[in-house]
């Protein structure tokens, strides 16, 4: 079965990158950030290392919009309890590398 990690061109995506909020620690919680070309879409997913990311998601399941609410999105969820994890640096970086890849 094709998985939208592993094989988003199966989907008519390119991913544009990812931002993992976990410990590392033998668990991921991902937000991850594709691209049909012209929209964006963005989804997350957690669990430990049994599962495989986003084994159940699939293109309908994402999230779309525009780069400022992707961007909003991503700041909201690094401030709840992620900021362990990931900073607010790290989530600006992510977002000026997204939009560069928007460009190509």
């Amino acid at each position: 079965m094709s998985n939208v990690y592993y094989d988003p061109e199966k989907f008519g995506l390119r991913t544009l990158g990812e931002l993992d909020f976990s410990s590392g620690s033998y668990e991921f919680d991902l937000s991850v950030v594709w691209t049909d070309g012209t929209a964006l879409f963005w989804a997350d997913d957690a669990g430990c290392s049994c599962p495989s990311p986003f084994e159940s998601v699939g293109r309908d399941d994402l999230s779309t919009g525009s780069i400022d609410a992707l961007r909003r999105y991503l700041h909201e969820r690094q401030q709840e309890q992620y900021t362990q994890y990931v900073k607010h640096d790290e989530v600006v970086d992510f977002i000026a590398r997204v939009r560069k890849e928007m460009a190509k």
